[in-house]
């Protein structure tokens, strides 16, 4: 009798923790962007929450507030993500106690946490969301909390557990594009201080880390501000990138700078690696944790094209600055030991409670008994040691950017996707706007292949 209520135990659990994932409600979003229903992915959203589960709340609100950005609710998805920062600080301070008395069955019994990196894209997403709607200085905001946020990660791990990423250079680029925005010398010795940070990290940090080095738009905008700043630091950078064509800060004054930021690709998912472990006496213990797994597609970047009242036009191939799947992966690899050392722990936290419970079995009820639970447990081991496979799944896989500089007037704006070849894929209307001297404006896109 002991046994038929420990099998049936055993499959309530199964059964539990198989519907606890969010993993396919996310696979519809995703499908729903995938061909530009942006709407219908926040209709799935709104009128389905609960399929996420009451523990992935976290995981709704961050695919929700990257789905209404995407559909151009800015307010909307400021709100969401704003959601999802107290969502963060809430479980990033609970007490560890309620996390460590998940370990005996699997991390699905625990709320999502986050990755780390996915803490910081929360504000870099709401610093464009800012950028889009026109508030600037909110923008700048949102950027200057990278850094911080950042530094109070890697301050929670050793020394030789922190993350590769500590640093973000695409924020410190925004950063400098930001501060540019105004014209006093206050801000544009930011605005050099920025652009300079970020060319560092690129060159220390992103190339060795990551094979992305800086922009050409980040040359460009250092060598400006460079220019601004006086002859040394001119002097310095013009002799590193001394074929990169620049505009003076006079010559700049005069034009109207349009920005593309343009979302490519799909993250990657998570799987799941196993090393089942048999034990001396009989008991199979198994080591699960994730790893990514990249998933296809076509477009490699993109044309950003503005046409003037003429006819004329203006093209700029957008430049990758940001690599989310790359950055991802690094992410998680720092944290592989520490994911395998907590997997050790529930496995080991089974095997203990197991071996106690197969000792008190014996005694009263013999040897064949004991047997059968032995039998259950493994098997009750094997489906339930599972890695934590869920993640930010609506993520692009790049950030993209591009800038055109243009004289005051009106003009008809569009984005043409390419392949690795250079072929075009796509073509997506951006309307017309009419701009003047010394404008900043943003334009972000969802590429669709």
């Amino acid at each position: 009798m002991f046994c038929f209520k420990l099998l049936f135990i055993f499959f309530i659990t199964v059964f539990l923790s198989g519907c606890a994932t969010p993993l396919a409600v996310q696979s519809r979003v995703g499908s729903s962007i995938a061909v530009n229903d942006f709407a219908g992915a926040a209709r799935l959203l709104d009128e389905n929450p609960y399929l996420y589960g009451r523990n992935n709340t976290l995981l709704y609100l961050l695919d929700k507030g990257f789905v209404l950005h995407l559909l151009k609710d800015y307010p909307a998805s400021i709100n969401s993500f704003e959601k999802a920062k107290n969502k963060f600080d809430e479980l990033y301070t609970k007490s560890i106690t309620g996390f460590l008395s998940t370990l005996v069955i699997n991390d699905y019994a625990a709320s999502y946490r986050g990755e780390d990196f996915e803490r910081v894209m929360v504000n870099i997403f709401q610093s464009i969301n800012y950028c889009l709607s026109g508030s600037l200085e909110e923008a700048l905001v949102e950027a200057r909390q990278v850094d911080s946020k950042l530094l109070l990660i890697n301050q929670n791990y050793k020394p030789n557990q922190q993350n590769v990423y500590k640093e973000d250079a695409f924020t410190r680029l925004l950063m400098g594009i930001l501060y540019e925005s105004s014209l006093t010398s206050q801000d544009y010795n930011d605005a050099y201080i920025s652009y300079a940070r970020a060319d560092n990290i690129y060159e220390e940090d992103y190339i060795k880390n990551y094979h992305l080095g800086a922009p050409n738009l980040l040359k460009e905008n250092l060598l400006t501000t460079a220019k601004f700043m006086g002859e040394e630091e001119f002097t310095k950078y013009r002799a590193k990138y001394n074929d990169v064509k620049f505009y003076t800060p006079q010559e700049k004054a005069k034009k109207a700078e349009i920005y593309l930021i343009q979302y490519n690709g799909y993250s990657p998912l998570k799987t799941e690696a196993i090393i089942p472990i048999p034990m001396p006496d009989g008991y199979i213990v198994q080591l699960a944790f994730p790893q990514y797994e990249s998933r296809f597609y076509r477009t490699a970047g993109a044309v950003f094209i503005a046409k003037d009242q003429k006819g004329r036009p203006f093209k700029t191939v957008t430049e990758l600055g940001e690599d989310l799947e790359a950055i991802a992966r690094e992410n998680l690899n720092n944290r592989k030991t520490r994911a395998v050392a907590k997997s050790i722990a529930t496995s080991a936290g089974k095997y203990l409670i197991e071996r106690k419970q197969e000792e008190s079995i014996g005694k009263r009820s013999g040897d064949n008994t004991q047997a059968g639970f032995r039998i259950l447990s493994s098997l009750f081991n094997i489906v339930t040691s599972r890695a934590d496979l869920r993640s930010w799944q609506s993520l692009p896989s790049q950030i993209r950017i591009g800038r055109l500089l243009l004289d005051p007037g009106e003009y008809n704006f569009s984005v043409v996707s390419i392949d690795s070849q250079n072929q075009n894929l796509n073509e997506i209307d951006l309307g017309k706007i009419k701009v003047s001297a010394g404008d900043k404006k943003f334009f972000a896109v969802r590429s669709l292949l």
